[in-house]
């Protein structure tokens, strides 16, 4: 409501602005000079004219310009921009003199059997204001113009807006099938073993699935929900994992009122289970979120061993690609991959 609010409060700004553009910097030397338009003929038709002007702006911009210029017709859009340029033209010559017609610009007709003696050449000093005419039509042509301009730019802008919605669309269907595989891999190898876990891990499973479907669309989400999904996973991976592989987690900051985009997160911290344990090797996680005013930083580290998972990398370089895409400016990432450890350290605004 408040966007509406400010969007028509400019608008409205705007428009008074443009209204009394004429009357700034008047011929008597005042800065600006409000018109009188009960007796001064030429602040009426100041006034008209530019009323009308900014009619046609709002009738091109939402109008013409979608409904003509973008539907390819540019002849007939043409054709109307110059109808009205002349109709302006028109105006202004029946305001300023109304006992002219529109194709007279002399003395009117004469009399029946007389002729008119020819009307005497009035030299002009070059350089001086511009006349009725050229006046109109050059606040004509800068309305259409920028109109032209910004109806271009916020179509580029929309179209930009929903290439980007469709590439976010299309790393989501991918994130999600790939955590799904990857955790029914871990219970899989619960029920082999027929642990007794195997049920919590189911129960913690279907927390996390109904996470997925209930919010992984949102475009943002509360973050205390976000920790808690991570809380889920991790906890189902040391279900799964037992004593093979030593996890220090650790949450520190205040989540109140903080905001981040679903599963932004999730990725780099799967991807240290997925290429940090090997039941044959020591295997050590780190993992630490700290929330410090609007900022969130990640650390995630794990000691790189022989891996039995797939190397695949989906669902880590979806997450990088999606964090330039939503995160372009408010985020940074570093990675740190050396022979013996793999280290992400990620700062991100959720503020």
């Amino acid at each position: 409501m408040k966007k509406d609010i400010s969007f028509y409060v400019l608008h409205f700004c705007l428009c008074l602005a443009f209204m009394l553009l004429p009357y700034a910097f008047t011929s008597s030397g005042s800065v600006f000079s409000l018109p009188n338009l009960a007796t001064n003929g030429h602040d009426r038709i100041y006034f008209l004219i530019y009323f009308l002007l900014l009619l046609f702006f709002y009738f091109n911009y939402y109008y013409l310009i979608p409904k003509v210029y973008f539907s390819k017709k540019l002849i007939l859009y043409f054709s109307i921009i110059v109808l009205f340029l002349l109709f302006f033209l028109w105006i202004s010559t029946f305001m300023d003199h109304p006992e002219r017609n529109f194709l007279d610009f002399g003395h009117g007709n004469p009399p029946k059997g007389r002729m008119l003696p020819p009307k005497p050449m009035v030299l002009r000093p070059m350089g001086g204001p511009p006349t009725q005419y050229g006046h109109t039509t050059l606040v004509y042509l800068i309305g259409v113009v920028s109109s032209l301009f910004f109806a271009i730019n916020i179509r580029l802008q929309k179209v930009e807006k929903d290439k980007m919605k469709s590439e976010l669309s299309f790393l989501k269907a991918q994130i999600n099938p790939h955590f799904l595989f990857n955790t029914l891999n871990s219970i899989y190898s619960l029920a082999i073993k027929k642990d007794d876990k195997t049920a919590d891990a189911v129960v913690q499973l279907s927390e996390l699935m109904r996470y997925i479907i209930t919010n992984a669309n949102d475009d943002v989400i509360a973050l205390d929900k976000e920790i808690n999904y991570i809380n889920n996973f991790v906890q189902l991976q040391k279900t799964r994992l037992g004593n093979t592989v030593k996890v220090d987690y650790v949450v520190e900051g205040n989540t109140f009122g903080k905001y981040i985009t679903p599963l932004i997160l999730i990725s780099f911290i799967e991807n240290a289970f997925k290429h940090g344990v090997n039941p044959n090797q020591n295997s050590d996680i780190a993992i630490r979120i700290t929330i410090v005013g609007d900022y969130l930083t990640l650390f995630v580290s794990n000691y790189k061993v022989q891996s039995i998972q797939s190397d695949s990398g989906i669902g880590l370089q979806n997450t990088i690609e999606r964090l330039s895409l939503l995160y372009p400016n408010n985020h940074v990432l570093k990675i740190d991959d050396n022979q013996e450890n793999y280290t992400v350290i990620l700062t991100i605004k959720v503020g």
